[in-house]
């Protein structure tokens, strides 16, 4: 006689369970709902505040506001238009006069860049050209030098074999001295000392101190 109550219990605690949820699942409704229309409120707040914002400046903070949209990733280029109050035409064309200076700056860039290596080159080579020129010069004096030696060489060759008056005669009719001095210096001592006991004292004394600043 029992088993009838028992489920009849059952079925009222199933029917009060289903209303339970229920009423849980129209509380959480209604909190959606109510989250949905704060951030739709929230929405249009925020709409109307840029709107009073860029229509009529609103406290001066429209370069401001403007300035932070613009700055914003994906937000600040679809609202460029709007904060600039500019049509996307405009916009694309500041965009590619901002990218034909900047070129043209790049371009003034190179060019100075290019002038600058250009200057530089034209330095080198000048620089090429006097270290050419030096050794130009310091060959044509090596040359002199070797033809000068090679003819003292010869001379001293030659008045080593002559008697030592004439051999002195001709020294002293040299007209540079320093050729003299060095054709002494080149020869035999017995020879040089021969030739100059036949100078006279003071000619001999001045070529004997210059052969000592030769080779002191």
């Amino acid at each position: 006689m029992t088993q009838p109550s028992d489920s009849n219990e059952k079925k009222a605690a199933a029917e009060n369970s289903k209303k339970t949820e229920a009423k849980r699942g129209k509380k959480k409704e209604r909190k959606v709902n109510t989250l949905l229309l704060l951030i739709i409120a929230l929405i249009l707040t925020v709409i109307v505040a840029f709107g009073a914002i860029f229509m009529f400046d609103f406290a001066g903070l429209r370069a401001e506001t403007s300035m932070w949209v613009s700055n914003l990733p994906i937000v600040g280029k679809l609202l460029k238009p709007v904060v600039e109050n500019k049509s996307p035409e405009q916009i694309e064309k500041e965009a590619i006069e901002l990218e034909k200076s900047n070129i043209a700056i790049q371009q003034t860039e190179l060019n100075n860049q290019k002038k600058e290596l250009e200057s530089r080159e034209k330095a080198i080579e000048s620089k090429e050209k006097e270290i050419a020129d030096k050794e130009l010069k310091i060959d044509e004096m090596s040359r002199q030098l070797s033809e000068k030696l090679l003819s003292v060489q010869e001379q001293v060759q030659y008045l080593e074999k002559v008697d030592n008056a004439k051999a002195t005669q001709i020294l002293l009719n040299m007209n540079d001295k320093s050729s003299a001095v060095q054709i002494l210096r080149n020869m035999k001592r017995e020879k040089a000392a021969s030739i100059l006991a036949q100078m006279d004292p003071l000619q001999a004394a001045q070529i004997l101190e210059d052969l000592a600043d030769i080779n002191p």
